[in-house]
């Protein structure tokens, strides 16, 4: 079998949805969310469609282009975000749900800061 079909589609999307509120836990009690990697997992379009629209749409979103695009969204649940990357050729590479204050892919490094600090001495100087 290759999707949880024999557990019926509230059982998994109910299952999915408990296994965000514990990384949430995670977050808020030791400041370590998580993330679940949907394409790692045989659900079906029912059951994706269904999480989807539980988790509901939040007020944040964020599109990055590097070597593909990427998408962040947030749910209607803090800290609780989509994410899905493509390859330059738009197949999806990843979709996963995390579970953080704010995504790892949006986190500026600080080796980017620093250079983007040297950039802007270096233009107010001239």
């Amino acid at each position: 079998m290759k999707q949880y079909d024999f557990l019926g589609d509230d059982l998994v999307v109910n299952a999915l949805l408990m296994e965000v509120a514990d990384l949430l836990g995670g977050l808020i009690e030791q400041g370590r969310g998580g993330s679940i990697d949907l394409l790692g997992l045989p659900l079906s379009a029912k059951c994706m469609a269904a999480v989807e629209a539980r988790l509901g749409d939040g007020e944040v979103s964020a599109s990055l282009h590097v070597s593909g695009e990427s998408v962040v969204r947030e749910t209607a649940f803090a800290g609780v975000w989509w994410t899905r990357h493509a390859d330059e050729a738009g197949r999806v590479t990843a979709l996963l749900i995390e579970v953080a204050e704010v995504p790892e892919i949006l986190r500026a490094s600080l080796v980017d800061v620093r250079a983007g600090q040297l950039r802007l001495r270096e233009m107010v100087a001239r």
